[in-house]
């Protein structure tokens, strides 16, 4: 057999598109067995090794083409043979989200179909891979490539198999960049699914466990709808669906109700990305178009939603380690009218652009005075993500200072963690296939040993080595991983215990306007769970209410940018209005906070505080009032009739 071809298995009873499928197959050079029984397909898995693709037919004699694919990935565990269903019967949108999720298939082929449609799925890159380089490696690989093509996209995407939650947004921005069609199922720990559904390029449909609607509440917030609206329509006899009842009733456009369905979607999305090992595989299928769906520009602003919410800093920290040392460089399709650059990670940035014309690199541009260390990682992150930036070479250290500065940046990372941990922190920047190449890069990144053995960047510098190799050496004791596991685990699990009984403190303390302790204590929170629920939404409130009228400015800047942290699924209760509608006070913006205010009560009408703040507006709009009278309304006030 040729290198570059493959072996593969078809199951299919029809024997007319079985001789056609192997035919094709054959003259293009791949080895190819044919079975029209389960049995048959069986003696073959068992005699012949390195299997690639099983072709299966979903409606098989003795069985289904579902049963027979979970059967033989039972009795044989060692065969990783990608699936490929096939039917011209079960070709509704379900079935297919379905088995593709059940089998973790990497195509759909509805029957009839163009054999044009199997080529492309065995095709392989000409070059073989290089056995060192895991999939998730080459995914970030392409930020320092500004030349990659949407196959060598696709190829990457097809052959990623485990990834952090915090991978999804640019496996979402590809899927939709390349204008892929098909279905990228999502297994999680606890062994959920979520199934996210393309069509050329758009994001038609999101299936995940969490059904969880915030329609009335978005209806409310964007203004399309009252509250009375919303609760007569929940109370409707006919059990129609709240957009369908509000619609009927002219007091909704269906245009407005897609714009809503799109910010629930955009929802479901979110709760996916999280921080955890997640498995998934991507299908190609015929997708039918629909509405609502997310095409390219609509995901531009969600996916700087996200990375700006939901991606944690520590994340991004141990990402982009191995890459702080390169220079950052606009790609070809970078233009200064992008609209990716207008949006408030970028613009929290003064001069970003002009200083990406400098030769700088993630580093230098962490020690830009004025930068926020957050909004830098996560701007970056984002570009890098829509392809307007790529890393070129890396800079060697201008000198021993330089190199000292860049060390005690990752031994602060480093100290404190137990062997486990510091594995974890080189795998998540490199990307290896391994451990050992997690080290080489690791070593890269430090630079040279430094040749003053006496001096404190020496001294660095081997402490930094040490604690990698024995970090490494840890890591082939099984016994002794595992309970370096055992012991993060609980210590997460205490901080995350912590975090939640002093969160009831930060509550009471802004409840009494105590805002100093709330601070307080929401630092200590954000130490010990950075994820917190509502965490942002809460350090708005403390660091608002707290303010000094001398650093006005400056904590406005601050608050914008916990705002920007705040994920949409906590943008649809009573909190965030009130903290939109703070924000807008202390700015001056009296009108837009009323109006938030308003919102914040009509979406909890026993919610104190932000009666409190619409009784004080409305108290200084009369105060005012009188100032603004002349001194005859002002008399005549005096004597009017009780």
């Amino acid at each position: 057999m040729e290198p570059g071809k493959s072996k593969i298995l078809i199951l299919e009873d029809d024997e007319s598109v079985g001789l056609a499928l192997k035919e094709v197959l054959s003259r293009a050079g791949h080895h190819v067995f044919l079975a029209a029984r389960p049995d048959e397909a069986n003696t073959t898995l068992s005699t012949n090794g390195n299997i690639e693709f099983l072709f299966c037919d979903c409606l098989l004699p003795q069985m289904t083409g579902l049963d027979f694919i979970k059967q033989a990935r039972t009795n044989y565990p060692n065969s990783r043979f990608k699936v490929v269903l096939m039917s011209g019967i079960y070709t509704d949108k379900q079935f297919i989200q379905e088995a593709t999720q059940n089998t973790q298939a990497v195509a759909f082929l509805k029957k009839p179909f163009e054999m044009e449609q199997v080529l492309k799925i065995v095709k392989k890159e000409e070059a073989p891979k290089r056995e060192e380089s895991s999939a998730r490696k080459l995914l970030y690989q392409m930020f320092a490539n500004p030349t990659v093509t949407n196959r060598q996209k696709r190829k990457v995407i097809e052959s990623i198999e485990e990834v952090s939650g915090f991978d999804l947004p640019f496996l979402y921005s590809l899927l939709v960049e390349t204008k892929s069609s098909g279905y990228l199922n999502i297994y999680n720990a606890d062994g959920s699914v979520s199934g996210i559904s393309f069509c050329n390029g758009n994001i038609v449909g999101v299936d995940v466990d969490d059904k969880t609607t915030f329609l009335g509440e978005m209806l409310i917030q964007s203004g399309y709808a009252t509250p009375q609206d919303v609760q007569t329509a929940l109370r409707d006899k006919n059990n129609r669906r709240i957009g369908n009842y509000l619609i009927q009733n002219n007091q909704l456009s269906p245009h407005a109700f897609d714009l809503i369905l799109m910010e629930q979607m955009n929802i479901r999305l979110v709760r996916t990305i999280v921080d955890q090992k997640i498995r998934v595989n991507f299908a190609s299928a015929e997708v039918e178009m629909s509405s609502p769906s997310i095409d390219a520009d609509t995901l531009s602003y969600y996916l700087h939603d996200w990375i700006a919410s939901k991606i944690s800093i520590n994340w991004l920290k141990s990402l982009y380690v191995m890459w702080s040392g390169n220079v950052i460089v606009k790609s070809p399709t970078f233009r200064d009218d992008h609209p990716a650059l207008t949006m408030s990670l970028l613009k929290s940035l003064d001069g970003l652009t002009v200083k990406l014309n400098n030769q700088i690199t993630l580093t230098q541009l962490l020690d830009v005075k004025g930068y926020n260390e957050v909004a830098v990682y996560k701007a970056i992150h984002f570009l890098l993500t829509k392809g307007l930036i790529v890393f070129a070479q890396r800079a060697a250290f201008a000198n021993p200072q330089e190199q000292l500065k860049v060390l005690k940046k990752i031994w602060a990372e480093l100290d404190g963690k137990n062997g486990y941990e510091i594995v974890a922190y080189m795998e998540a920047g490199s990307g290896g296939s391994s451990i050992e190449s997690a080290l080489a890069d690791f070593m890269t990144l430090i630079g040279d040993p430094p040749q003053d053995t006496a001096s404190e960047l020496s001294a660095v510098w081997n402490k930094i080595k040490k604690a990698a190799e024995e970090a490494v050496a840890t890591s082939r004791d099984t016994s002794k991983i595992d309970q370096f596991r055992q012991a993060s685990q609980k210590s997460e699990a205490e901080a995350k215990l912590r975090a939640t009984t002093l969160m009831e403190e930060v509550k009471k303390a802004l409840q009494y306007n105590q805002f100093a302790k709330a601070l307080e204590h929401l630092g200590e929170v954000a130490k010990l769970n950075p994820q917190m629920q509502q965490l942002h939404i809460y350090s708005s409130w403390a660091k608002l209410g707290a303010v000094d009228p001398a650093k006005k400015q400056f904590v406005l800047k601050e608050v914008e940018l916990e705002l920007m942290q705040v994920p949409p699924d906590e943008r649809y209760d009573t909190l965030f209005p009130f903290v939109i509608g703070l924000f807008n006070k202390i700015k001056g913006d009296v009108v837009a906070a009323r109006k938030s205010f308003e919102k914040s009560v009509a979406l909890d009408p026993s919610f104190i505080p932000a009666r409190r703040e619409i009784s004080m507006l409305s108290a200084a709009n009369k105060k005012q009032d009188v100032f603004n009278m002349d001194l005859k309304q002002v008399v005549s006030g005096f004597f009017k009739k009780r």
